[in-house]
């Protein structure tokens, strides 16, 4: 898909993309409950290799309206910038931004993460992510991975998620897609909300990393349980505070097991640059 219409698209859906209709639109209960176990791990490694020095400079590529800047300003970093393709996205998060009482240096750069070279320069980052699909959704997760490498300064951790590739193939199942699901097996990608991405195991993801020339340091399955749960069921149990903390503890111990991980509902991929 041309980039200019993957931009319109989410610049269509920019206004209330974390709460307004978009959200409802993608995702059933059960999955805006496994969401949020997602959203919870995901944040749990974020935090894990973020620089001690609150005063790093951070790239939230593909950053979207600002949903994770906006954690990280409130764990008192404040050099942070957000790069995404759609300008729509990167207003909504000035938008989020700017209700906080909290002083940030946000800075918010219209670029395409497969080529941010007119953005920004060689080694410039204490620390980069890139969280939830944007690696995928822009169809050429190798270019976007050594444009990630190539801004981040030697010793950087760059963090990276998107939607595992074993997980889609009982879900087109299960819808009677069959043809979708083979050509997902056949070719890595899947049509997801009206554009493709790709969707990749741990080790195809690895040996991008590899070829950036980063180290990979951890892999994980963001939830690698919870996601397969009865939606009804889910639904009850995240009721109960204590239980909800309970079956997060148990994510968090099986979610590096990297036999699960391939079905997890995301996966998250932690590098270091030599």
């Amino acid at each position: 898909m041309p980039k200019k219409k993957v931009e319109e698209i989410f610049d269509k859906y920019a206004e209330g993309y974390s709460t307004g209709e978009f959200k409802p639109s993608r995702y059933d209960e059960v999955a805006r409950t496994a969401m949020s176990f997602a959203d919870d791990i995901t944040w749990h490694y974020l935090q894990k290799y973020a620089p001690r020095d609150t005063n790093a400079l951070i790239l939230d590529a593909g950053g979207g309206d600002g949903y994770w800047a906006q954690k990280f300003i409130e764990l008192d970093y404040r050099n942070i910038v957000i790069s995404d393709l759609s300008q729509g996205m990167l207003d909504e998060a000035k938008k989020r931004l700017g209700k906080l009482s909290l002083k940030h240096n946000a800075q918010f750069i219209k670029a395409d993460i497969t080529d941010m070279k007119d953005s920004f320069q060689d080694n410039t980052f204490d620390y980069v992510f890139s969280q939830y699909d944007a690696v995928s959704l822009c169809m050429a997760p190798q270019n976007a991975m050594l444009e990630l490498g190539r801004v981040a300064k030697r010793g950087t951790y760059i963090v990276v998620s998107l939607d595992t590739k074993f997980r889609r193939v009982p879900e087109f199942i299960e819808a009677k897609q069959i043809e979708a699901a083979r050509k997902l097996l056949r070719t890595n990608v899947s049509v997801e909300f009206g554009f493709p991405q790709y969707n990749l195991t741990w080790e195809e993801l690895a040996k991008y990393f590899e070829y950036t020339g980063l180290e990979v340091v951890e892999v994980v399955g963001a939830p690698v349980f919870l996601h397969q749960v009865d939606e009804k069921v889910m639904q009850e149990l995240e009721k109960d505070p204590e239980v909800r903390k309970e079956l997060l503890k148990v994510e968090l111990e099986y979610c590096t097991t990297k036999s699960l991980i391939n079905f997890a509902g995301h996966l998250q991929m932690i590098g270091k640059k030599k």
